[in-house]
């Protein structure tokens, strides 16, 4: 077998960048994953420490919210690691390539785990988007069981209308 190691740096060197920011957008789940489900955690505790009045409604439809929102960050995460592994796939398969040529089976191979990964990172793209949908509906539910903030919930939102109605403004 003869060939030239710069020959396989050339068709896997480049390339590298996206499984490199295919592992930066993994950070990104895996952050949004944890911090979901340590909100969950924290809301079972409480419910379970005991809560009265209206604040255990809301806290009741919270822990459901952050449940579905832990389901999206937890396909969302599988998701990019196989695409993560699909593009390290196709830069072992670009490498093969350039060391052995390019059979027809590796091209045809490095094409399908190249346009696969790159699918489920977009699928994994339109979880997080799912799941940022969700975290609005807490935001709006979490002054409803506070009378003297419960108008703000329903307010358009605005940091200096805010600010004034909670006597922060001039």
């Amino acid at each position: 077998m003869d060939y030239e190691l710069s020959k396989v740096m050339e068709a896997v060197g480049p390339n590298a960048g996206l499984v490199f920011a295919s592992w930066m957008f993994m950070q990104l789940l895996q952050g949004r994953y944890t911090a979901a489900f340590t909100r969950y955690r924290e809301l079972i505790s409480d419910f379970r420490h005991g809560i009265e009045g209206k604040r255990k409604d809301t806290v009741r439809d919270q822990i459901a919210l952050y449940r579905e929102r832990v389901d999206y960050m937890r396909r969302a995460l599988d998701l990019g690691l196989y695409a993560a592994m699909l593009l390290i796939g196709t830069l072992i398969i670009a490498a093969l390539s350039a060391m052995f040529g390019a059979p027809a089976f590796l091209k045809y191979l490095g094409t399908l785990t190249t346009l696969a990964g790159l699918a489920a990172i977009i699928w994994s793209a339109a979880l997080v988007v799912a799941e940022n949908r969700l975290i609005k509906l807490p935001l709006d539910h979490e002054m409803e069981d506070i009378p003297e903030l419960r108008a703000l919930a329903s307010r358009p939102r605005s940091g200096h209308k805010a600010s004034n109605a909670l006597g922060g403004g001039k």
